[in-house]
């Protein structure tokens, strides 16, 4: 088991709804194991296991959600 933690520059959130949206749907993805997202400074950090899912996965979960998102 790789834990990994990426954090991502996600741009495009606007609320505390769009905070719960990124958190429910990333937390979703097979081998995530924690998610947290810093509204105000634009930031999702996930770490997740590499032998089950890769960060290409978890961004295009953000993508798919409506936010622009970026390794940091």
């Amino acid at each position: 088991m790789a834990q990994t933690t990426a954090r991502l520059k996600t741009t495009g959130m606007h609320c505390q709804s769009c905070v719960m949206l990124i958190q429910m749907n990333v937390s979703d993805i097979d081998g995530v194991t924690d998610v947290s997202v810093d509204l105000a400074r634009g930031l999702t950090q996930v770490t997740y296991d590499e032998d089950v899912t890769g960060l290409d996965a978890i961004v295009a979960e953000i993508e798919k959600a409506g936010y622009a998102v970026q390794p940091e």
